[in-house]
């Protein structure tokens, strides 16, 4: 967890909108989505599981009940992302993220 990027800041483009993800802490996340049928943000709880260098599983629940697993790559600059949409749309997307904000660094906060 101690290289998991807290306060990272960054844009994910996926093939049909783009996502601003904030990373708060190893506990929460903000995404805000502005065009597009996907549109809203929220601050969501999330569970980080460390892959490797550079890689994370990072899931959460949204309020609408979708459910959501990126695999963020740091290495690559690329986001893996799997949703399952309230009402039961399965979505499977990678987009290429770019750093908005370094943030404060990595986290030694453990989960």
């Amino acid at each position: 967890m101690d290289r998991f990027p807290v306060g990272l800041e960054m844009d994910v483009t996926y093939p049909n909108f783009q996502a601003r993800l904030t990373l708060l802490s190893v506990r929460q996340l903000k995404f805000e989505i502005k065009e597009g049928p996907f549109a809203h943000a929220e601050i969501v709880d999330i569970r980080v599981v460390p892959l490797g260098n550079s890689l994370f599983a990072v899931s959460w629940q949204e309020k609408t009940g979708a459910t959501v697993v990126n695999v963020q790559d740091y290495d690559r600059g690329v986001v893996h992302s799997y949703a399952t949409l309230a009402g039961g749309p399965f979505l499977q997307m990678t987009g290429t993220l770019s750093v908005v904000n370094p943030g404060s660094g990595v986290s030694d906060d453990r989960p």
